[in-house]
């Protein structure tokens, strides 16, 4: 058996025991140079063992489940490396652990703001973050945090808790948020949401280390926000479950400025191994798990072409583009609180249509040409400024931006209807065959979302079509994920065809455009992993 089968390619099905989807939740690895030799050393390795049995008896409840630290195999030495970090900047233990993964979105690509399905599931990457907290003041100035990071570029960082939300406020617009700002983010959503600015927690030490790739639309920023959350939780002993985690995460994040629509947090915390999962938002979080064919492989490609979503309003524009669409498409309808609808899904309901249907709205009352916001104000019988002024648009300058809402719109409902065919697919019945069919036509959906994603959503890069290119002759499908502008692509495979796409990725990109020792910290193959869980020392 070759060395990526013995280590990363464990079939899960609904006939699983609970040993196999145990180790499903390690699947998802750095590819290193001994993937081609047969070795099976692993570099970075993240597997429960059999006494974690919490994990798996918590699978369908909805409170976030806990398991000693010492059935997070393959960690130690991770572990021990931040225990001593923890030491020497706080001269203490750290008494509770929080690990966050990351995710990947396998289809349904900037469709969750609007309100429709998508598919992600957990990978093995994540955040691990370790803390203590003192329950007797330690300061004049109330509730203290304090914050290192195992990272050498990522600078310590200390303040008062009361002036957590101004230093949201007051951050630099238009750069990329320090890290520490992505963790205060997920500090005062949870203790807002549970009125507890002030108690019995005078000081919280914290230690963080992420290992989800930056900026490479693996939700890096989100695991952070939702550890954040969680270890908060954790030291405040609140009691929230999965879902309020998951949709206070999603609102905290917004602090940061981006409008993002909830699921990197929903993931993070609703994951289970095994399965992906389509993520409803309307009317109420849901999570469904979806097991995916026996032979598919999902490989994660690193452009190296760099997306800060906070730091450029292009996410937040989209965001723009799609509500105006949501706007004008209501009030041609006749639906008098039409500036009440602000996803288009919402709409979908209001109007009781299909989705084929409101792809045939767009048509109807959208133009292809762009839109000033002049044009859209005279559309829904508006002042120039009251539009400017409205709280998505008073972020971003659509006075100097073309929007593009037949476009944006046509996109949404179309990756939305491609979200609920993968899902009918991936349920389907083989008759006792091979999934060779049904991976054919899993990956047309996914090359569908991609173009898509390109021409009408106009989110791509030119790294990422390149790798696009390039995967095209060994893949079933392959798209961007994430949000775009940069970040990875996720690739649909069978297993026979994994180390010849490996090589060819090291040699036609990689190497090509950045060097020898690009590929190893690049690549990676993964199936579903487990979510948020609080480790127990």
């Amino acid at each position: 058996m070759a060395y990526w089968e013995k280590n990363f390619i464990f079939s899960v099905n609904k006939s699983s025991s609970p040993d196999d989807v145990s180790k499903a939740s390690s699947v998802c690895s750095k590819v290193p140079e001994t993937m081609k030799n047969g070795s099976v050393s692993m570099s970075h390795h993240d597997r429960m063992s059999a006494d974690s049995t919490k994990i798996l008896d918590a699978v369908d409840a909805d409170h976030i489940p806990e398991l000693p630290l010492a059935c997070w195999k393959g960690q130690e030495a991770r572990v021990a490396k931040c225990q001593e970090h923890f030491k020497n900047k706080f001269q203490a233990s750290p008494t509770f652990y929080i690990r966050v993964p990351g995710r990947v979105n396998l289809i349904g690509e900037h469709i969750d703001y609007c309100g429709y399905g998508v598919f992600p599931m957990a990978i093995e990457h994540d955040v691990l973050v370790m803390g203590k907290t003192e329950t007797k003041p330690c300061s004049s100035r109330g509730p203290v945090l304090r914050l290192t990071n195992v990272g050498n570029e990522f600078d310590d960082f200390e303040c008062s808790v009361d002036d957590i939300r101004s230093i949201l406020e007051n951050r630099e617009q238009g750069v990329a948020p320090s890290w520490h700002l992505y963790y205060l983010c997920g500090v005062l959503g949870t203790i807002e949401n549970m009125n507890k600015k002030e108690g019995d927690v005078y000081l919280t030490e914290i230690c963080v280390d992420g290992r989800v790739p930056p900026r490479a639309g693996l939700s890096s920023s989100s695991a952070l926000v939702c550890a954040a959350a969680l270890a908060t939780l954790v030291a405040y002993q609140g009691k929230f479950g999965r879902k309020e985690m998951a949709n206070i995460c999603a609102k905290s994040e917004r602090y940061i400025g981006t409008e993002g629509g909830g699921m990197d947090q929903a993931i993070a915390f609703m994951a289970t191994a095994g399965t992906a999962q389509l993520i409803e938002f309307v009317p109420k979080l849901n999570g469904e798990k979806v097991v995916l064919p026996e032979n598919a492989v999902f490989v994660i490609a690193n452009s190296r072409a760099e997306a800060n979503k906070a730091a450029s309003s292009c996410y937040n524009v989209r965001v723009a583009e799609c509500r105006s669409a949501a706007w004008i498409i209501a009030k041609k309808e006749g639906i008098s609180n039409f500036l009440d609808i602000i996803k288009l899904k919402t709409l979908q309901q209001k109007l009781g249509v299909s989705l084929k249907e409101m792809s045939k709205l767009v048509s109807k009352y959208l133009h292809e040409e762009p839109y000033t916001v002049k044009e859209i104000a005279e559309i829904l019988g508006m002042d120039v400024e009251e539009l400017k002024s409205m709280p998505l648009m008073a972020k971003i300058n659509v006075a100097e931006v073309p929007l593009k809402l037949h476009q944006r719109a046509k996109h949404v409902f179309e990756e939305a209807e491609r979200v609920y065919e993968f899902k009918k697919i991936c349920e389907s019945n083989t008759d006792g065959g091979d999934d060779s069919s049904k991976l054919s036509e899993l990956g047309k959906l996914m090359c569908a979302s991609h173009t898509s994603l390109r021409d009408l959503f106009e989110c791509s890069h030119p790294r990422l079509d390149e790798l696009i290119e390039l995967s095209r002759p060994f893949t079933h499908g392959v798209r961007l994920t994430g949000a775009g502008w940069g970040g990875c692509i996720v690739a649909l495979l069978d297993r026979s065809r994994v180390q010849n796409y490996l090589q060819c990725l090291e040699e036609k990109y990689y190497v090509k455009n950045f060097g020898q020792s690009s590929f190893e910290n690049s690549v990676f193959v993964t199936q579903p992993g487990n979510g948020a869980t609080i480790l127990v020392d």
